[in-house]
């Protein structure tokens, strides 16, 4: 995970925990895979997905700072 972003390790470290896949996460905001990956890289910004990403995963108010 040394390519992420923060916002991308904290998103990628619940998803691991529970077991989520990376389509999952694209499925559910309406994006493709490689999308999400690029959000969780830095190489997209991703304005309207982060708070969906972050929405699905529960992530809490700590991380809204990385948006």
């Amino acid at each position: 995970m040394a390519h992420y972003t923060k916002f991308g390790v904290e998103a990628r470290k619940i998803m691991l925990e529970r077991n989520i896949k990376m389509k999952d996460v694209a499925q559910e905001i309406g994006v493709s895979v490689s999308y999400v990956s690029d959000i969780f890289k830095g190489a997209r910004y991703g304005e309207k997905q982060k708070p969906m990403i972050a929405k699905m995963l529960g992530m809490g108010e700590e991380t809204k700072c990385l948006l």
